[in-house]
């Protein structure tokens, strides 16, 4: 469970797709390392690949699995590995369900696409710790590059200030640390802002100056 107002922003550096570059976003001291398991992501990685080399990450690193409307049985089936820290839901998960697989004992992070202030009503109807508050597409889920009013965020901080506020949706290392000082959330999240052409492929040149950016606001 992540702490909701950590000393330092951490920090999830989300699309990882080569184990390469998982150990060395790991040896630049990112905290979370993001793998997308939804088969229509442009940056998906099998499960069974993941599974041959995320034994070899260093404890310092916490793997987070992103999951869009999946089954339960294989959240279940993949929880047993003990591989994940936290299985992100970027899909259209309910709170019922959501509430079930933390009774199963899994760490859920729910993310929701920000489209309007209402998407806060909704939020606040899912009892999760983690929520993750990324820019609206209609059929994309998240790693766009797009950002969304950040004032609808820190609304979220003010009315939830015990849940865990994970920010997504175009941060880069030029204006993560106004979303830092501004929101103040607890982990940011980014994708496309650490990539050049190629999804899924990060520059790491990009990874160290967002790293540097989000802890020295």
């Amino acid at each position: 469970m992540t702490p909701p107002n950590p000393p330092i922003t951490q920090v999830k550096i989300c699309g990882v797709t080569q184990p390469g570059q998982a150990q060395a976003i790991a040896e630049l001291g990112a905290d979370y390392l993001g793998i997308n398991f939804w088969p229509h992501s442009k940056r998906y990685l099998p499960w069974k690949t993941a599974a041959t080399w995320l034994p070899d990450l260093p404890p310092t690193i916490k793997p987070v699995g992103v999951f869009v409307n999946p089954d339960v049985d294989l959240l279940l089936e993949i929880a047993d590995t003990g591989l994940l820290h936290a299985f992100q839901l970027h899909g259209d998960e309910s709170a019922p369900f959501c509430h079930e697989l933390q009774r199963r004992g899994l760490t859920i992070i729910k993310a929701f696409q920000v489209r309007n202030p209402s998407t806060l009503d909704l939020v606040s109807t899912f009892q999760v710790h983690d929520i993750l508050l990324d820019a609206y597409h209609p059929s994309e889920r998240g790693g766009l590059g797009h950002t969304f009013p950040w004032e609808l965020a820190q609304n979220f901080r003010t009315r939830q200030p015990d849940h865990a506020l994970w920010l997504a949706g175009g941060l880069t290392h030029e204006n993560v640390n106004n979303a830092v000082r501004g929101v103040r959330p607890a982990v940011v999240d980014v994708a496309s802002g650490v990539e050049d052409d190629q999804p899924g492929i990060k520059n790491l040149q990009k990874v160290m100056l967002f790293l540097q950016s989000a802890r020295n606001p």
